[in-house]
């Protein structure tokens, strides 16, 4: 089979690709002789056992040896002069595999136009496997992952709880404290154990039924009420530590997520001993006229009322979120449905890249970032299960709105993240390009825009707003095991120029 191009009489190049895909195209047109069984193996899978025709090879064969004998070129003949019993001799397995191949490509654009199947990744087919018979028809298996189906929700009748808040004077003096901390100096705690917001300098010792999972020396942290790690959390560290003083030792509980790598761990509560070495706590500024004019401001007052703009812009962020969220708890529990656990396991890499995205899009800072992964992290299995169950039932209202992501709508989102990173668009579009996110920004764009049609329905029950507790978060793990494929992970990423999104996103 040649492989190069050839020319017809009227002079126009065509190549093998060319003549394979008219090939399919007429196939398709024609519409193939298909047995075509399809059964349900599992959630969002189908098995299909698919059988062509004797005719079908046939005819193919006969259109490729044709095909080849206008173009080969073969000893003793001038091309395409050959004749054609000796072109299908000497090309015979060349064409064979060509007519496999065609019938493959047509036999798939037909049952995806026949059978409307959604597929939504490559169907599992071992073409290495399928034999062209010289008698008899030509049979394949394959297994195929498809969209779930499931009857759409009742989107246009929500009634969902939105958090209301007015900033008192109380908010900005907390606020105006955080503020501070920036500017603060970080000195001795001399007197006094541990209180909420000082540094504790300690080892840690992750361990279960006497047993050490692993050891974390001298790790600098700062107390606050929850603490997170790669794997799970200690979720009442502000009052196990409370008032603890070098040299002294305190044991707390943690529970460890469903995404650690150690599977006789996940789910389970853990005990972590920190054993604390030293102290330090925040002295802040004096806020005087010198320090407000290197900020910019005149007085305390100018200060005061810029964070009380910044907390109001946090709570419409923060309204906005809470509604969103209860929508999508409520389709959810409304469209229950099951997906494949390879599926879910095989989208949480991608996952936790989108959601990182999400977050850094939606404005929260690197520390808020991080406390959030580290809980992604950690359960990851649901996290990605869930982000799925959102994507297929917004992807479904999506369709039925009739609701698309326009070349419009990824240049407005590109832009929109360049003005919040305070880089040039371009830049933008070739770290999303270089780091494969693409696919995740059309998707987070067409979800977005399904909500923002969804709210055009929905009514509002007002609630008071609930602040969240402040989270401090470590890059450790509780699992030596962890520990140990995350670098090696990071190590292979390194090597081959990859990413994995743990701190570039949302």
């Amino acid at each position: 089979m040649s492989t190069g191009e050839h020319e017809h009489d009227h002079g126009s190049p065509v190549t093998t690709a060319d003549t394979a895909q008219n090939a399919v195209d007429d196939a398709v047109k024609r519409k193939l002789d298909l047995d075509v069984q399809i059964a349900d193996v599992g959630p969002c899978k189908k098995h299909l056992k698919v059988v062509v025709a004797r005719p079908e090879i046939d005819r193919q064969f006969n259109e490729s040896i044709g095909t080849m004998a206008r173009e080969a070129a073969v000893p003793g003949f001038r091309p395409g002069r050959a004749p054609k019993q000796l072109v299908q001799k000497r090309f015979r397995k060349q064409v064979a595999e060509q007519v496999k191949s065609t019938l493959l490509m047509a036999c798939l654009e037909q049952i995806d136009e026949d059978y409307k199947l959604n597929p939504i990744t490559q169907p599992q087919l071992d073409v290495e496997a399928i034999e062209l018979p010289d008698d008899g028809p030509m049979m394949f298996e394959m297994d195929l992952e498809v969209r779930p189906d499931f009857t759409l929700p009742a989107y246009k009748a929500l009634t969902v709880k939105r958090p209301v808040k007015t900033i008192e004077d109380a908010d900005v003096d907390a606020q105006l404290k955080l503020f501070l901390e920036r500017h603060a100096q970080m000195v001795p705690k001399l007197e006094g154990g541990a209180a909420i917001g000082d540094y504790i300098t300690a080892d840690l010792r992750f361990h279960r039924d006497g047993t050490t999972l692993n050891e974390v020396k001298e790790i600098q942290f700062r107390l606050q009420p929850e603490l997170r790690f790669q794997d799970g959390s200690v979720p009442k560290v502000g009052e196990s530590l409370l008032g603890v003083k070098p040299g002294e030792s305190r044991d707390a509980e943690a529970k460890i997520g469903s995404g650690s790598v150690d599977p006789a761990l996940r789910g389970q509560t853990i005990q972590v001993t920190f054993q604390v070495h030293d102290l330090k706590q925040l002295r802040l500024p004096e806020v005087d006229s010198a320090f407000l004019s290197g900020l910019g401001f005149d007085t305390e007052v100018e200060l005061r009322d810029a964070l009380r703009e910044i907390l109001e812009r946090r709570l419409t962020l923060q309204q906005r979120q809470a509604v969103r969220r209860e929508i999508l708890e409520q389709l959810i529990k409304e469209t229950p449905f099951d997906l494949p656990a390879d599926l879910v396991g095989r989208q949480e890499k991608a996952t936790l890249r989108r959601l990182i995205l999400d977050m850094r899009q939606e404005g929260l800072n690197e520390t808020e970032i991080r406390a959030r992964e580290a809980e992604i992290r950690a359960n990851a299995h649901e996290s990605t299960l869930r982000g799925l169950q959102e994507f297929f039932i917004l992807a479904k209202i999506a369709e039925v709105e009739d609701i698309k992501v326009e070349d419009e709508d990824f240049e407005l989102e590109i832009e929109a993240i360049a003005a919040r990173t305070d880089e040039s668009p371009r830049r933008v579009r070739a770290k999303i390009e270089k780091d494969g996110l693409g696919d995740a920004l059309a998707s987070q764009i067409l979800e977005r825009k399904a909500l923002d049609r969804i709210l055009e329905y929905v009514s509002y029950e007002e609630v008071p707003h609930v602040e969240q507790q402040a989270v401090e978060t470590l890059d450790q793990s509780a699992s030596s095991l962890v520990a140990s494929e995350e670098g090696e992970a990071e190590t292979s990423a390194a090597d081959d120029g990859s990413t994995t999104g743990s701190k570039d996103k949302s």
